[in-house]
């Protein structure tokens, strides 16, 4: 079940991240650690170094479990770092 919480995860941090990175992000260029409390911590190795240019920095990650544990429920909150515009 770990493995599918984590690809929920990156799934819901690359689709927020589209709109304002608007590239291929590779399934590879996120580490996701999802912890029992509902939060995750995500570190961003995006090759082209897009994230660090642009300043997209994750704000905030969620998941929990539905139906008797056989999906996730899984959001994420990107933004632009204001002092990398």
């Amino acid at each position: 079940h770990t493995r599918t919480c984590k690809n929920s995860l990156k799934e819901s941090v690359y689709k927020a991240m589209h709109p304002i990175l608007c590239e291929y992000v590779g399934f590879q260029e996120a580490e996701i650690t999802p912890f029992p409390d509902g939060t995750a911590r995500v570190v961003l190795n995006l090759q082209s170094g897009s994230h660090e240019r642009l300043g997209i920095v994750v704000r905030s990650t969620s998941w929990r479990r539905l139906e008797g544990g056989k999906f996730f429920l899984t959001t994420a909150l990107v933004g632009v770092n204001s002092s990398s515009s």
